[in-house]
């Protein structure tokens, strides 16, 4: 496929960025945060992650992609380096260790409902799977956008994927915090893209959905720490649903 110089000069700066770095070993230098996207498709869309990437490429961060094979079933590679404004697209099969080693971060931009599983069953027969476990166990940081696997979610409501049962959206729900004691960090689309890669130390956010999930569990309070930051629209809910919010 034939690309053009604007797209091909993602690729060429990546590279050039590899030289640069090993001619400077051991010289003070600012590094540019590098991120291992590793995507699968989802039947909610998969936009917002797509976009995600895009905002990091915009910010001038070294981003690869890996994909696995059935997101080309909905995709063109061409539409795919449209929305994320990177050809630097990577196939699964050619993902080496060293390449997984040198990502700063691996991101996961969109926690499709199979992915979900498997990370938390631990399949590792799954090869973007096994990555991620292996991420994880060397200590790599590890992100994913929620947006896949947070039925609450306003991308959920825009494709008219709202209309499940409470206890199908609990389950959906509960599997955040499952992946997040798994030591995923968990973060918004809409989050600053400094603030929710970069820094180590994030403050605990509770939101709307937040209080709504701790309401579809029966309890009927939520304790935050002073290092917590309470958006106007949880503490609304809470009132809302009677939830008490107990600072620790």
């Amino acid at each position: 496929m034939r690309m053009s110089s604007y797209k091909q000069s993602v690729m060429m700066q990546h590279t050039l960025q590899e030289l640069s770095d090993r001619n400077c070993m051991g010289k003070s230098q600012q590094k540019r945060p590098y991120v291992l996207a590793l995507i699968t498709s989802h039947l909610i869309g998969m936009e917002p992650g797509l976009l995600y990437l895009n905002r990091l490429v915009k910010k001038q961060w070294i981003v690869r992609i890996s994909a696995e094979q059935s997101l080309f079933l909905n995709y063109t590679r061409t539409e795919l380096i449209g929305l994320t404004g990177n050809d630097d697209w990577i196939p699964l099969q050619r993902l080496t260790e060293r390449l997984i080693k040198q990502a700063d971060i691996i991101l996961i931009p969109i926690l499709s409902f199979s992915l979900v599983s498997d990370i938390i069953s631990f399949n590792e027969q799954r090869p973007i799977v096994r990555m991620i476990l292996n991420g994880l166990l060397t200590g790599k940081k590890v992100v994913a956008l929620k947006v896949g696997t947070d039925p609450y979610h306003e991308h959920w409501k825009l494709n008219g994927l709202d209309k499940g049962t409470n206890l199908l959206k609990r389950k959906l729900y509960k599997q955040l915090s499952e992946l997040k004691s798994m030591g995923i960090i968990i973060i918004d689309p809409d989050e600053r893209v400094e603030s929710s890669l970069v820094n180590t130390e994030k403050k605990t956010i509770v939101t709307a959905e937040t209080v709504r999930y701790i309401h579809l569990q029966k309890h009927d309070h939520l304790i935050v720490t002073k290092e917590s930051i309470i958006t106007p629209l949880a503490i609304d809910v809470a009132r809302e649903l009677n939830i008490t919010l107990i600072l620790e």
